[in-house]
């Protein structure tokens, strides 16, 4: 589900006209995902690594839930062994710089 949410925070306005691709590979679940952003939408599928993608990132669920969550921090992800990044670095952060990040509360409207 957490995808999904991804899928749902990406922000369309910004991500129009983009055209980018990413491997995600989630080592401990040996399960990898290509993510792509077409028509400002974040598409995803489960399925072997794209060799057309701009960037593979590769690491373990937990440190990606960290990332998108804004909790990891530089020994998470940098000084980790279980994150590896190949092929651009710049193309991954555009990539994942388009998806907001969803606010910690909201609040409850009643009547």
């Amino acid at each position: 589900r957490f995808l999904e949410a991804m899928a749902a925070g990406l922000n369309g306005p910004d991500a129009e006209g983009k055209d980018l691709k990413v491997n995600l590979v989630l080592t401990d679940l040996k399960t990898s995902y290509v993510l792509w952003i077409e028509n400002a939408v974040l598409h995803f599928k489960k399925a072997p690594p794209d060799a057309s993608a701009n960037a593979t990132l590769t690491l373990t669920k937990p440190i990606f839930i960290k990332m998108m969550a804004g909790t990891a921090g530089v020994k998470d992800t940098l000084l980790s062994d279980d994150l590896k990044i190949d092929g651009s670095k710049i193309d991954l952060v555009r990539f994942f710089s388009l998806i907001d990040k969803a606010p910690g509360t909201f609040q409850i409207v009643t009547k």
